[in-house]
């Protein structure tokens, strides 16, 4: 078994929580289960204002902070600022949420596993490693 580290994006914890795709729930829970998916602030914020309740709230919260968190510190932070200005000049106008996903999973070195065609602009720019499922 390699020791390759995972990010997944927002809507692929949601397509997860949701039960919509057998092959994405095994492959996620197999990846949790070897301690090889991490999460980061930005992304446990994004889910849990979409909680539907206060007792999925609390239980959300619970879930995703069993992770391995990736922590946006001011290295991080920085590296984002310079990702979204060199995007910007290439013509690729990124939401500022996944330009700091984006930066995390690079400055990371994590795989970036996604749905969402942001991150392949990302890296086809900017050398972030993703998959989109």
């Amino acid at each position: 078994m390699n020791g390759e580290k995972f990010l997944f994006d927002t809507m692929i914890w949601v397509k997860y929580l949701r039960g919509l795709d057998g092959r994405l729930q095994d492959h996620v829970a197999s990846l949790v289960l070897e301690d090889r998916a991490f999460i980061t602030e930005v992304i446990i914020m994004e889910l849990l204002r979409g909680a539907k309740s206060d007792k999925e709230y609390i239980s959300l919260s619970e879930d995703f902070l069993v992770l391995p968190r990736l922590v946006v510190n001011n290295p991080v932070c920085q590296a984002a600022w310079k990702l979204a200005y060199n995007l910007r000049k290439k013509g690729v106008n990124i939401p500022l949420a996944d330009t700091l996903i984006a930066a995390v999973s690079i400055h990371y070195q994590c795989t970036l596993i996604h749905s969402d065609s942001h991150y392949t602009l990302v890296a086809k720019h900017a050398g972030l490693k993703a998959v989109e499922l």
